[in-house]
């Protein structure tokens, strides 16, 4: 099956003083219909950056997309201009952002808001965009959807407003929804919920999700493939079984030693020692060098690929170049 979206070498820069600073450096991304890729990784590591970048959202002036392609339907958003990519955002693809308190308008009814996509992309009616406007908030699981679209965004619970943002992004039937953090502020009740709904709408609509977050579990229930970033680059990329049943990258090791599990009798989780290093300010080398505990001479001098393995797995590390030290 092809690529609904794919994302070649992309290489978003931030300009400061007229210093280049790499936020994402060479990213690869591909994703097929009806599938749900997972972005993981600390804060920092530059997948929010990646997915504005999908989105034609880097802050400007400042924030620029460099090189690569971003391939959609095999067009090149990259060379589209913001007319065209106005077509193409909030109609073939739509986002779900962090917070939806700062998401959503406080000074327009719900309605209001979900009818203005309706109406800028599907040329609906306002009359029939309100009809829409309900159906998708039923949708959703609010039962009583004909009362809510009259209600304003502080009235609303966290998780309400997040389902409010699920039916806004799903309105127009996007052919892939960029979900960013979508259950961060929730309870661990609402996450489950939220996630349930996105797989459910996934399926109905048969839209492919790009789930951006540094929530394991999350990843565990939603995901079909996972790809791993640190420092702005891909460092692992695996089906979900696979990463869970045998990550390779030290990075991801340390990841998933930091989960809580209630087999394993434990008294205190694992950590990654350090922090991610500012993009101002990187290690020469393996950019996790500096953070792993496996690293050797050759790991703080020389840049490791991304290398193709078994199982339609790539993993950026020495330890599996058959090289070694």
């Amino acid at each position: 099956m092809s690529a609904l979206l794919e994302v070649r070498n992309l290489q978003t820069h931030f300009f400061r003083k007229k210093q280049a600073i790499p936020a994402v450096d060479g990213v690869d991304i591909s994703i097929k219909k009806g599938e749900t890729v997972a972005l993981v990784g600390e804060s920092g590591s530059g997948k929010s950056i990646t997915s504005l970048s999908i989105m034609g959202l880097v802050p400007s002036p400042g924030g620029k997309i460099v090189g690569g392609e971003i391939l959609f339907d095999g067009k090149d958003l990259v060379k589209l201009t913001e007319n065209q990519l106005c077509k193409v955002r909030g109609n073939d693809i739509s986002m779900i952002f962090q917070e939806p308190m700062t998401s959503l308008n406080p000074v327009l009814t719900i309605g209001e808001q979900i009818i203005e996509v309706l109406m800028l992309h599907q040329k609906m009616t306002k009359t029939t965009a309100m009809k829409k406007a309900i159906e998708m908030l039923e949708l959703v699981g609010f039962s009583r959807a004909a009362q809510l679209v009259n209600d304003f965004p502080h009235r609303l619970s966290g998780g309400m407003r997040q389902r409010v943002m699920v039916a806004m992004a799903m309105s127009c039937n996007p052919k892939l929804l960029i979900a960013d953090e979508p259950t961060t502020a929730l309870d661990v009740t609402i996450q489950a919920q939220i996630l349930d709904l996105m797989k459910d709408l996934s399926h109905k609509f048969d839209t492919s999700i790009l789930l951006i977050t540094h929530d394991l579990g999350v990843v565990s229930e939603i995901a079909d493939r996972v790809v791993v970033m640190y420092c702005g680059q891909v460092v692992e990329e695996a089906s979900v079984d696979d990463l869970f049943d045998e990550p390779m990258h030290p990075y991801t090791i340390g990841l998933m030693n930091s989960i809580p599990s209630i087999e394993a009798d434990i008294s205190r989780l694992e950590s990654i020692k350090g922090n991610v290093p500012p993009p101002t300010n990187l290690p020469v080398g393996c950019r996790f060098a500096p953070r792993c505990p496996q690293a050797f001479d050759r790991c703080f001098s020389e840049v490791p690929a991304l290398e193709k393995k078994e199982g339609n797995r790539s993993v950026r590390c020495f330890l599996y170049d058959g090289k070694g030290a």
